[in-house]
């Protein structure tokens, strides 16, 4: 576009179009063009580095997009972009050389650099500095002055080397340890309170994601039902898989960022209404069609007039959004259940063996028999449920949804890449109801009865909405105990929404469950709501261990929990396959809200209400900014800023040889981007790991603050609060 005869540019730019006009004549490679440009800029060559780097940070965000999608082109919405960093480094140079050129020109600039020092003196700074911390001290002049010499010295080193960075460092860690204290001193209390495992089965097992979210929902349901018993596992479930709905127009990535799917499921009808699906997939390419035209139309001049003069009908939806988002969220799915038919569907992930894959596909359509043995052992086994199955299991998958978000992914499932959880449940559902599979998880020790069943299910953290998949295969045996479990789903999600409706002004403090479920179902649906929800503002610490550790503990949201059972994991292999999903997922989401926070501007993204989705790809503040990187300010107003500490149920040795294994985990742990300590499983002995070595840490007697119900403790509280004892009884109610 710049190229062009008639382009207009500002004075400085007069020679642009010609520049560009010669470098497509010439047909130059962009690595040619910007070596010509650094030559013409005067930089030499031990600078080039040092000057690229500032260069590609001079637009924060559209050279990390650059380098993204040219890597990963599939990351592109719709189709893939021509996207190169060497070429956008190009034009970036050749604007920097021809703006450079015209202004020496017209300033009478030889383009010559100068040296010379600063006319200021940093000397004064530096005398004020340590006048002010002798002062701070206590030690006057005559005191200094009398100090031997090398003492002397030794101070003035001391208060030199207590820069501002430093003194920041100092704080930062006194800070954390105190959060440190706050966590891993109740809990190992609380460890010693704990009663022996009970032997009865439960009525039910819920399987939950890591993500800290659950946290509540897991608590509240085990309040209301002391029989249901409760794991976690990384929202993913083991199952990493290129995923493919019916109403999807391509498959993406459902598993953390840092692994790449090697196995493709599709959603499909089944055959007894594929009618149903090409009835609906029709209607869908109608509706998008219409669509098109109107946009399209608006924007053409003749059919313009008449789109501007039908645009006041859009006035009657738009009042209804505002005024009663919920009724008009509920109208708007009746009318589009009624208008799109959904048929029942089912997932395609049973590969046969004889069967070569589709030439081009690098991905295997769907798994082998082993494979599926080897995804369902490989979270049922170091979660420590080899035995002891309920009738009913239920995998809960989880995300968010919420109107006018650019940012409603950094709400979805981190351990599905941000994105919704809903489809890894069912499909490990799935395969953990599949007759083969069970034959092969017995042979590993893994033995689950006959009478149980697996539901696969998803959780919004926004609306506290559930959705339980394919209850239409459920056996006639288990309908009621089914119907039971879904009751006491309700309740749960209801105290659940209670207790994340404390956090919001606009919420009553006084308000019932039933009313706070109403609110945050409101909030997901308003079109001009901010903070549909918090995310995970609250996120502090991961806990890697037995439920036992936590069970009955208030933790405010604020802790990942990992089930994991270190007893029959010997050799930790369970324990380092855990930690390599789970830590860099629960690292990367800490520091996204850390840095965040610290530095919303630099690091994250500012108030995201001038925020503008651009090219479906980020957000810029109104129609043209930089590329807006981290969060908004919406989403981490309270979050607290430390780094996140795990807290793993193992010894200091074994936890350590699972990190020297892993070089993406030991390059967290060794630069200090995480905290680490551990519970021993069988004294109980806590260890925290500072400056390369563990530290033992005595726990003090002391009483743990308690509350008969979680209400009991949150109630008219805004802040974050500290651990607590919760009393598990059957609610009355």
């Amino acid at each position: 576009l710049l190229s062009r005869e008639w382009a207009l540019f500002p004075a400085h730019f007069v020679e642009l179009a010609p520049e560009f006009r010669r470098q497509a004549a010439l047909s130059i490679s962009a690595e040619d063009v910007v070596l010509e440009m650094l030559e013409r800029l005067d930089v030499p060559a031990v600078g080039f580095d040092r000057f690229l780097t500032a260069e590609l940070l001079e637009l924060p965000g559209w050279a990390g997009i650059m380098y993204r999608l040219q890597e990963e082109p599939d990351l592109a919405p719709h189709c893939e972009l021509p996207c190169s960093l060497m070429d956008f480094l190009a034009v970036r140079l050749t604007l920097k050389a021809v703006a450079t050129t015209a202004l020496r020109a017209a300033s009478g600039h030889s383009g010559e650099r100068t040296t010379g020092e600063s006319s200021g003196s940093p000397r004064l700074a530096v005398v004020a500095s340590r006048f002010d911390a002798l002062q701070i001290l206590g030690i006057g002049g005559a005191q200094f002055i009398s100090l031997d010499p090398g003492m002397r010295s030794h101070l003035i080193g001391e208060i030199d080397a207590l820069d501002e960075a430093a003194r920041r460092r100092i704080l930062h860690h006194a800070y954390e340890f105190n959060h440190e204290c706050g966590i891993l001193l109740p809990l190992s209390r609380y460890r010693r309170l704990q009663p022996p495992a009970s032997n009865v089965q439960p009525s039910a097992q819920v399987f939950f994601c890591i993500d800290e979210r659950e946290e509540s929902f897991r608590r509240n349901l085990e309040e209301i039902a002391p029989d249901i018993e409760t794991h976690s596992a990384a929202g993913f479930f083991g199952v990493a898989i290129n995923y493919e709905g019916i109403d999807d127009a391509h498959g993406v990535a459902l598993c953390p960022v840092v692994v790449k799917p090697q196995h493709a499921v599709r959603e499909r009808p089944v055959t007894a209404q594929a009618h149903l699906g090409r009835l609906r997939s029709q209607r869908r390419k109608l509706g998008a069609s219409l669509i098109r035209h109107l946009s399209v139309a608006s924007r053409s001049l003749l059919r313009g007039w008449a789109s501007m003069a039908l645009g006041g009908l859009a006035l009657i939806p738009l009042l209804a959004r505002i005024l009663a988002p919920l009724r008009y969220g509920r109208l708007r799915d009746m009318l589009h259940a009624y208008a799109v038919p959904e048929p029942r569907t089912e997932l395609d992930f049973i590969r046969n063996e004889g069967v070569p894959a589709a030439p081009g596909n690098s991905l295997a359509s769907g798994f082998s028999t082993v494979e599926k043995i080897d995804r369902v052992a490989g979270v049922l086994g170091p979660a420590g449920l080899v035995q002891g199955f309920a009738r009913l299991v239920v995998i809960l998958g989880h995300g968010s949804t919420s109107l006018n978000n650019p940012h409603e992914s950094a709400h979805d499932c981190g351990a599905c890449g941000g994105r919704r959880g809903g489809p890894n449940a069912r499909l490990f559902a799935a395969m953990a109801n599949h007759p083969a599979v069970r034959i092969g998880l017995d042979a590993r020790g893994i033995r689950i009865p006959a009478d149980t069943w697996f539901v696969g299910g998803y959780h919004d953290t926004c609306n506290d909405g559930v959705d339980l998949h394919d209850l239409g295969l459920v056996p006639d045996d288990h309908r009621a105990e089914l119907a039971t479990l879904v009751i006491t789903l309700d309740r749960a999600r209801a105290l659940d929404a209670l207790e994340r409706a404390r956090r919001f002004e606009a919420a009553s403090p006084h308000c019932s469950p039933e009313q706070a479920l109403k609110h945050v179902q409101e909030r997901a649906e308003h079109l001009s709501e901010p903070r549909p929800e918090y995310g995970h503002a609250t996120n502090a610490v991961c806990i890697v261990g037995r439920r036992a550790l936590t069970k009955g503990l208030f933790l405010d949201r604020r802790a990942f929990l990992i089930s994991y059972d270190p007893v029959p994991d010997p050799a930790s292999e369970g324990l380092a396959r855990l930690l390599g999903a789970a830590v860099p997922v629960c690292a990367g989401i800490n520091l996204e809200y850390y840095f965040s926070f610290v530095d919303n501007e630099g690091y994250g993204c500012g108030t995201k209400l001038p925020h503008n989705i651009t090219g479906l790809i980020g957000v810029m503040n109104g129609p043209e900014s930089d590329l807006r990187t981290g969060l908004p300010w919406q989403m981490v107003e309270i979050h607290e800023p430390v780094r996140i500490l795990f807290v793993i149920e193992t010894t200091p040795e074994r936890v350590m040889l699972v990190f020297a294994a892993n070089p993406q985990l030991s390059e967290l742990l060794e630069n200090r981007w995480i905290r680490l300590s551990t519970i021993d499983p069988e004294t109980g002995v806590v260890h925290v790991r500072r400056d390369g070595v563990f530290e033992r840490r005595d726990v003090t007697p002391g009483e743990l603050p308690s509350a008969r119900v979680s209400s009991e403790w949150f109630a008219g509280k805004l802040q974050h609060l500290p651990l607590a004892r919760i009393s598990s009884r059957q609610d009355p109610s």
